[in-house]
């Protein structure tokens, strides 16, 4: 029984469960305290949402004005306000010139957070056949060390190891170990118990210089093998991480971004800024292209579609690029992004259709942050702009690749603390806000349509979470490279077929 005070008189109401077909009120036609005309209010207020008026029945006189005014708590999307069945604004008002039944309603998309001791920047989560996800924290100037965690598919923590340094994205091989290499490019082999079974750090040349832009992730082959990116290109044994050979060049160099793996075992890979090797799986040089410019350099791992092409972002200062090589070393075509700032760092992926989907830093409040869609032959298609949500001199960048799902939809997140479904046209599906978190992380999907995705915290700082969030994509789009490293385990191999 509910008493509300409206207009001086005293109303008593009992309101019986509210169902989605209304709202029912029992009252007494004898109380001589009800007022001559009155109509009835029944709110509906769904749970993830802030706002007013809360859940209840209301009696008002005929011709008072209602406010109303909602909007989404953290994790939740797709508010629909409704009014006698009719879709309105989230905020407004109304006229109380009859009864009227007024329901606000939304999505709940998380469905567990993992709270974590370090950030998770450019981490990506990978995942194993028995579900078991792997999540690398750390990564960034001004911490020293990080962790892998082993997390079950409710969210609870199976095991974690610490490195010596920040480590870059986990990789699963084969026999279920996880190679992970950290910030000083130390590489790790770790057992599915979370067991050190070996480290590899005997490198020809002290690296002197650090980039914590990009990632340095090892690539496997189909065979087993481990390439990993330092002061050239090297090959490793799985079982016991001996050197098998290393390839360089260009003396002096190292490598800014990480190798993958293409057709017929050809592995792919920067050294220093603009110069790009195909390299033999014996170590022999394949062949060498370069960027347009010496000053062009890349911290994005390529793509590879179907006719062997490779997708490689590029930039150079303020602006960016989209290269495509053929599959003999020749440029295709290049694609400039409109805008000064917009560079790309994250790396290219693809829809069933072909189409390549790249994401922007931004260049200030002018030219925010944007989702692209290209043609394969290099044209715009549609872009997505994200909206600046820290302020006027907020870049707030997307440094995540995107993932497409097999319901067409692509996955992102970014720097404006949401993660953003969006349609194959372009369109906005759902967005959310994800907790005050900073999101560099490229999202992981499984067939029954989990997707997890990591961030790192502005408060507490040095913070991060791991998400595990609802979609109705089971799995991938079936193209050839529809997410970060192209599948779930990050090993940068071009699928066996």
């Amino acid at each position: 029984m509910i008493f509300s005070y409206k207009n001086g008189f005293v109303l008593m109401i009992v309101c019986y469960c509210f169902t989605i077909t209304g709202c029912h009120k029992e009252t007494d036609d004898t109380d001589d305290n009800l007022p001559e005309k009155a109509d009835t209010l029944c709110v509906e207020k769904g749970a993830g949402l802030w706002g007013y008026p809360e859940t209840s029945m209301f009696v008002y006189h005929t011709s008072e004005t209602i406010l109303y005014n909602y909007s989404l708590k953290i994790g939740h999307s797709n508010l629909v306000v409704l009014l006698d069945g009719e879709s309105v604004p989230d905020s407004g008002w109304f006229v109380m010139d009859r009864s009227h039944h007024l329901s606000a309603n939304c999505e709940n998309k998380v469905i567990w957070r993992l709270g974590l001791e370090k950030q998770v920047y450019y981490g990506c989560p990978v995942v194993d056949d028995d579900g078991t996800i792997y999540i690398s924290t750390g990564i960034f100037r001004w911490t020293d060390w990080g962790g892998l965690y082993a997390v079950n598919p409710d969210g609870t923590v199976k095991w974690s190891y610490d490195c010596e340094y920040n480590p870059y994205s986990p990789v699963i091989g084969q026999n279920g170990l996880i190679f992970i290499q950290d910030f000083h490019n130390t590489v790790y082999a770790i057992s599915g118990m979370g067991e050190l079974k070996w480290k590899f750090n005997d490198f020809d040349n002290e690296i002197i210089v650090f980039y914590d832009m990009g990632q340095r992730i090892p690539a496997v082959g189909s065979d087993g093998t481990v390439y990993i990116a330092s002061d050239g290109l090297y090959a490793l044994n799985p079982g016991n991480g001996e050197r098998l050979w290393r390839f360089n060049p260009l003396p002096g160099k190292s490598c800014r971004q990480s190798p993958v793996i293409g057709q017929e075992g050809t592995i792919y890979i920067f050294i220093h800024q603009d110069d790009f090797y195909a390299v033999n799986p014996d170590g022999t040089e394949k062949w060498h292209a370069k960027l347009d410019h010496e000053d062009e350099m890349t911290f994005s791992c390529p793509a590879i579609d179907s006719e062997g092409v490779l997708y490689i972002p590029a930039e150079q200062r303020s602006n960016g690029f989209v290269y495509a090589f053929n599959p003999d070393g020749t440029k295709k075509w290049k694609y400039v992004v409109e805008g000064s700032g917009r560079t790309v760092r994250s790396s290219p992926v693809f829809g069933t259709d072909g189409t390549i989907y790249i994401t922007t830093k931004s260049g200030g409040y002018d030219t925010p942050s944007k989702l692209i869609a290209l043609s394969p032959s290099g044209c715009k298609i549609w872009e997505f702009i994200v909206e600046t949500f820290h302020g006027v001199n907020a870049a707030d960048d997307i440094y995540a690749t995107p993932s497409v799902g097999a319901d067409g939809m692509i996955y992102f997140g970014s720097e404006n603390e949401h993660f953003y479904c969006i349609h194959p046209d372009g369109t906005l599906n759902w967005k959310i806000q994800i907790a005050h978190s900073i999101n560099w992380s490229s999202a992981a999907i499984i067939h029954d349509g989990t997707l997890y995705v990591g961030t790192h915290l502005e408060d507490p700082q040095y913070k991060g979470n791991l998400y595990a969030i609802r979609t109705t994509s089971l799995g991938y789009a079936s193209s050839l490279w529809p997410r970060f490293r192209q599948n779930n385990k990050n090993d940068g191999r071009y699928p066996d077929r």
